[in-house]
């Protein structure tokens, strides 16, 4: 009985696959020195660029939010007369957990943009070079900000300004701050990187006192317009009954602010402070260089094949 022709197909193929994959080792293996030569000056390159860049370091602060104070109180107050508070055109609020929307806050161009102005931010943060760690101060790039003449010296486009407006700091500003919550234990963490650990450690501080202050004033100004607003309503009234509702308010928003005004700590008490990292974030240059090795390698590998196949293809 005749065999299909096909039966002898499969062993003359593994075959052909074997000897590709020998002829492929024995090119690489004849051009092993220039491959390894390529691959180690291509490297060296690389580890001698990352050698030019400054260290980053990255300092955190571990926050826990702040339960609302209206949960007390307030939120007493919003069950029993919520209803009729809001017939009279007041918001008695309750309880909430604004853990997010404070964050979003911080996050803002309105803070950020407030957090550049108030705290010196611009030249540190646009024109810093170099921390000098024996020294312990920040070198600044002369060719973007001159230190003498206490004016930016960077060249731009035409029509632009030397001096980098409040939108090139806010999205580089950004970039190097990073605000996350733990979903599973409500924490948060704020970071900061930059090349100077001391400025890293006290931009993450001012963040906090910042927002906690914004927060609170915020909240102070709000109570005081609804007490007003209380006081307005009570003149108006002849009711009893909605007078003692209004007293009752007044007497819990007079608490609140109160409260406000000698709480520090007001949206975020710190759980862990912010310090001077001795350790660099990055770059890790020990990573930089093992993964330029392997990339160059296989570049190198593939570069060696396809001129092998050229030029055997040109001879044919």
């Amino acid at each position: 009985m005749n065999e299909p022709s096909g039966v002898n197909s499969a062993p003359a193929t593994n075959s052909d696959s074997a000897f590709d994959l020998v002829e492929l080792w024995l090119i690489l293996w004849r051009n092993k020195w220039l491959i390894m030569l390529s691959s180690i000056v291509l490297t060296a390159g690389v580890v001698a660029y990352s050698l030019t860049l400054p260290n980053i370091y990255k300092s955190s602060a571990l926050l826990s939010p702040q339960k609302s104070q209206e949960s007390g109180g307030m939120a007493a107050l919003a069950g029993q007369f919520g209803g009729l508070a809001s017939m009279a055109g007041i918001n008695i609020g309750g309880a909430s957990d604004d853990t997010a929307l404070h964050i979003e806050i911080i996050k803002s161009r309105d803070f950020v943009y407030n957090f550049i102005k108030n705290h010196d931010v611009k030249v540190k943060l646009m024109a810093s070079k170099q921390w000098n760690k024996e020294s312990n101060k920040l070198i600044v790039n002369d060719l973007l900000y001159s230190v003498e003449k206490n004016k930016w010296v960077r060249e731009v486009k035409a029509g632009q300004s030397a001096e980098p407006s409040l939108f090139e700091v806010y999205d580089i500003f950004l970039k190097q701050l990073s605000v996350v919550q733990n979903k599973g234990t409500g924490l948060v963490t704020i970071s900061f990187t930059h090349i100077d650990p001391n400025i890293s450690k006290l931009w993450v501080e001012y963040i906090i006192q910042d927002i906690n202050a914004l927060m609170r004033e915020q909240e102070i100004e709000e109570k005081t317009k609804s007490i007003s607003l209380l006081n307005k309503q009570l003149e108006k009234t002849n009711s009893s009954e909605m007078k003692n509702i209004f007293y009752s308010i007044i007497e819990e928003q007079t608490k609140l602010i109160l409260l406000a005004e000698v709480q520090e700590n007001y949206v975020f008490k710190v759980i862990e402070s912010p310090i001077i990292e001795e350790r660099k974030e990055s770059p890790n240059r020990a990573v930089i260089a093992i993964l330029s090795a392997m990339f160059f390698g296989l570049v190198t590998c593939l570069i060696t094949l396809f001129f092998h196949f050229i030029r055997r293809y040109r001879q044919k």
